[in-house]
């Protein structure tokens, strides 16, 4: 059975207006489509109930065990990665996820056709999206989204990166931006834009890049899954939550309308809008 038919989505609450498309986002119960504005970043975690989003392993299976292998939460993921125009990630990302490409037919190769046809129709070129790894240091893993990819690969780092990246990396095309060893998220975001035309950027984490992006009010739309799962943290296990490196004031917190939800047996998939 393919990947959106075992997803089985059922929707609890939508705000898009019309109806679905093409076929993959009549899986998905309704349109999935973002507003025009450039650029946008759409931000992709699974959290456990508890709000714990890394276990820390990293074998490459940290998502995957954090979600239960959710069929509902790889396919809203494959979908997010099909509409964007870059998928951006931090280097401590890319170092848990051994043996991972950040492809929408990654994730879903059986309905591969039909991610391509939904990347169409939301007016995306018709290759996949660049994959995008942040590093103000320049330390990056031999990983093989790096050494044998399956789309093209931008690396964004700093002066104090820069020589290490080109040395090790001299492949891949390097956006440099100012500081010693921290990336500003709004720096970054209209870096990709203006450099590269990337005029919906997708974040699959880390906690830090996000902490980033939403300190410079550059996360623009949530999509949370929350695990029927508790992990619990210790002295031992700090588990991080989906926010790191930042913290709003007691009365600056980010408020957040709800887009929509959905529910897929005990998951449930939620849509934010972070409100500025």
């Amino acid at each position: 059975m393919r990947l959106r038919d075992r997803a089985a989505l059922q929707v609890l609450y939508d705000t898009a207006p019309g109806a679905p498309e093409t076929d993959a986002e009549r899986s998905y119960g309704a349109p999935l489509r973002f507003p025009e504005a450039a650029p946008y970043v759409v931000v992709n975690f699974v959290a456990t109930i508890d709000g714990v989003v890394s276990l820390g392993l990293t074998d490459g299976t940290d998502s995957s065990t954090l979600s239960g292998k959710s069929p509902a939460d790889v396919w809203v993921m494959a979908m997010l990665r099909a509409a964007a125009d870059v998928v951006l990630i931090g280097a401590g990302t890319l170092r848990a996820s051994v043996g991972h490409q950040w492809t929408a037919r990654r994730l879903a190769p059986s309905d591969g056709d039909e991610l391509d046809a939904y990347r169409r129709g939301s007016g995306r070129a018709a290759a996949g999206a660049p994959l995008v790894v942040v590093t103000g240091s320049g330390a990056l893993p031999q990983h093989v989204a790096l050494t044998r990819p399956s789309t093209d690969v931008v690396i964004v780092t700093t002066q104090t990166g820069s020589r290490r990246v080109a040395d090790e990396f001299p492949r891949w095309r390097r956006l440099v931006l100012p500081g010693d060893d921290r990336i500003e998220g709004g720096q970054l975001v209209r870096a990709l834009y203006s450099e590269i035309g990337a005029r919906l950027v997708l974040c699959e984490g880390g906690p830090t890049l996000l902490g980033t992006l939403l300190e410079s009010g550059s996360a623009h739309e949530l999509f949370l899954t929350i695990a029927p799962r508790v992990a619990g943290r210790d002295a031992a296990h700090a588990r991080p939550g989906m926010v790191q490196g930042w913290a709003a004031g007691a009365d600056a917190l980010r408020d957040c309308e709800l887009l929509s939800a959905r529910r897929a047996g005990e998951h449930l998939l939620l849509r934010y809008r972070v409100r500025h």
